[in-house]
């Protein structure tokens, strides 16, 4: 039998929690299953309960809850060998302040990256030039920790002109383009500030990250992700430096909602027949 939590999966049975916990009768579905798709929203309740269950599941989210935030990203990318800024890890700004008392000392060279550990979109990211731009991050950082979010990242600064390269990946299949800054100077760029898409510049380095996203698939399982690069681009030859792994991501790069799920559904067909259930099992709605 095969299970789905996913809106837009129907299968053999298709159960949509809203906002409702699982009951009794979604354990025993669970327990039955041999297959179960998992919504992209996926709380870590749903996730351990069929992680266990034996059935086989997609997406695979043990990485996301294994190391979570910036702060459990930079220590996956550290495990698994990959590539990455130079990145610091504080539970909270008083051990910041406590390690770097004095005005003129910082723990990178500037200017520097300050990022919140769970904010998304660029939301919780500083660069720092000098004490006046770190006394501001870590403001927004004491305002966050007193309302129980706590933790951040201090990140080396590459000089990557504002681009950074996305590689989507979706099942086995990984796609890349460019986030591009819509203005020179412009160093902190995403899609939600007017970030330009390009799909076909530098098509060589996408290559090398599109390498990169899908050699992380395969060391750790991660199916369902946009991974970012930055690229030292003073560099003759630039390597693909890891950035973050987002769960959740936009698609105005993929084409919008119609060609993402087009493309997800393709994967969840895939893993289907991977494991030896039928792929016309599942119909898109």
């Amino acid at each position: 039998m095969i299970l789905s939590f996913h809106p837009c999966f129907d299968t053999d049975v298709q159960v949509i929690l809203g906002d409702r916990r699982l009951d009794s009768a979604d354990l025993q579905l669970i327990r039955n299953a041999k297959a179960i798709i998992l919504p992209q929203t996926c709380p870590q309740e749903i996730y351990n309960a069929c992680s266990v269950s034996g059935a086989s599941v997609f997406p695979s989210y043990e990485m996301r809850f294994k190391y979570p935030g910036k702060t459990g990203q930079s220590l996956q990318f550290k495990d698994f060998g990959f590539l990455h800024p130079d990145t610091l890890r504080w539970r909270t700004v008083d051990e910041f302040k406590k390690a770097y008392p004095a005005s003129n000392a910082f723990p990178h060279d500037l200017p520097f990256f300050i990022k919140d550990d769970k904010s998304h979109e660029a939301d919780g990211v500083f660069l720092v030039k000098d004490m006046p731009s770190l006394e501001k991050a870590l403001d927004y950082l004491a305002l966050r920790e007193s309302s129980g979010l706590p933790g951040f990242v201090t990140q080396e600064f590459i000089p990557s002109e504002g681009n950074v390269l996305r590689a989507v990946i979706i099942g086995r299949q990984g796609i890349t383009y460019w986030k591009r800054p819509r203005k020179p100077g412009q160093e902190i760029t995403t899609i939600s500030r007017g970030a330009i898409i390009d799909r076909d510049w530098q098509p060589d380095l996408q290559e090398k990250g599109k390498v990169q996203a899908l050699l992380l698939s395969d060391k750790t399982g991660i199916n369902l992700a946009a991974v970012d690069f930055v690229f030292p681009l003073s560099e003759d030859n630039p390597e693909p430096l890891f950035l973050e792994i987002n769960y959740f991501f936009g698609r105005r790069g993929l084409g919008g909602s119609e060609a993402y799920y087009g493309l997800l559904y393709q994967a969840v067909q895939d893993w289907l027949g991977k494991i030896g259930m039928d792929p016309e099992s599942v119909t898109l709605v």
